[in-house]
């Protein structure tokens, strides 16, 4: 999952440099590719949230059913909801950057022309969108390994139990 994260964090900073670099240029191309690329970019920072999100909360719930029934230490579980609360800390940031962007580019474009407002707030979701991509992938980094050794320490508990014989199947 990290470098899915990465692959999915790094297009979306090229679809929010894009869309700035579009509004430079707005006049020459028209405002509405410029809005139409916002929009999408925007819709997409929201996409890669939800989806570590996600990510986090199935694994969270995976983590928390090994430690049930195998019996490992509940600090394990604990770690997990740790970093999903980072998450939910990071999701603030970026939605409240969206929501300004959007308030900014909205207001400018009923007033006909960009505003010094506007282009701040561009700047600033584009410094927002890297800070937490960076934290984020750290995150779900450390979680992947987690999952991973949970995972294998799980195995190797219910193997040690007898309930997991090779060649028998638990189905």
């Amino acid at each position: 999952m990290p470098r899915v994260f990465a692959c999915l964090a790094f297009a979306n900073l090229l679809l929010l440099t894009a869309s700035g670099a579009v509004g430079i240029f707005a006049p020459q191309w028209g405002v509405d590719r410029h809005v139409l690329l916002a929009v999408m970019s925007l819709l997409f920072s929201c996409f890669v949230q939800v989806a570590t999100f996600t990510y986090l909360t199935v694994t969270g719930k995976v983590v928390g059913q090994a430690v049930h029934l195998a019996g490992l230490d509940r600090s394990i579980h604990e770690t997990v909801k740790t970093y999903k609360r980072g998450v939910t800390r990071c999701l603030a940031a970026v939605f409240g950057a969206v929501v300004l962007v959007t308030a900014t580019g909205a207001a400018g474009w009923r007033t006909g022309g960009a505003t010094v407002w506007h282009d701040i707030a561009v700047g600033l979701v584009l410094v927002v969108h890297l800070g937490v991509f960076w934290r984020e992938y750290e995150i779900v980094f450390l979680n992947s390994r987690l999952v991973a050794r949970t995972l294998e320490a799980y195995e190797k508990a219910r193997s040690c139990d007898g309930m997991l014989k090779p060649g028998r199947s638990d189905e």
